[in-house]
């Protein structure tokens, strides 16, 4: 009996470790992944890294500008940061339901546009359909409050950092104003707001 119940507690630990949290019916010492995902919110994690609107395009297009203007360009250059922690965040949640992290078939096939301008207009239409697509995917993943918090986080930085920045851009001539001199609340020029991201947005 006490040999039992030593080996329940060793295989509950194995499968916490792991962020698998029960055990098989019928079958002791067997991990199963916590509450494994359906048809549609397994989708949904796809979708939102290898979607046409989703981080790997993301990504992709914005390495494809900063490769063409430099690296530095802003604010191409600090979303581009925030593409990869979302990417990350995204791969988390596949690895945690043991969903196959989907190859990208977006970097390097991207050809960036012409001007900077054109560029930061890029960015306003695709982080629109950024946050549209998480508005649609969120009613697929209800059931699954960890999907559900990082779609939500991503559909915000998009909703309320990105594309705010890149509407800056585009009024500004394709790069944000007032980079490096964000003092105060955008009540003037060089007196931008600095995002969570550290875009300056007057």
């Amino acid at each position: 009996m006490k040999s039992n119940i030593m080996v329940a507690i060793a295989t509950l630990s194995i499968c916490a470790a792991g962020q698998l949290t029960t055990l098989a019916q019928g079958q002791r010492g067997v991990c199963t992944p916590v509450l494994a995902l359906d048809t549609a919110a397994r989708e949904a994690l796809i979708t939102a890294l290898a979607g046409p609107d989703g981080e790997f395009a993301a990504h992709a297009e914005y390495t494809a500008i900063l490769a063409k203007f430099g690296t530095t360009a802003q604010p191409y250059a600090n979303i581009l940061r925030a593409e990869k922690q979302h990417i990350a965040a995204l791969q988390q949640q596949c690895v945690k339901y043991g969903v196959a992290v989907p190859a990208d078939t977006y970097l390097g096939t991207v050809t960036a546009p012409a001007t900077l301008l054109e560029a930061a207009q890029v960015g306003v239409f695709a982080e629109n359909l950024n946050v549209t697509m998480y508005g649609t995917l969120l009613t697929q993943v209800a059931k699954y409050p960890s999907l559900v918090q990082v779609f939500t986080n991503l559909r915000a930085a998009s909703l309320n950092n990105h594309l705010p920045a890149f509407e800056a851009a585009v009024a500004n001539g394709g790069t944000t104003p007032g980079t490096g001199t964000c003092t105060g609340t955008g009540t003037g020029p060089g007196n931008g707001a600095r995002l969570r991201d550290g875009t300056c947005v007057q």
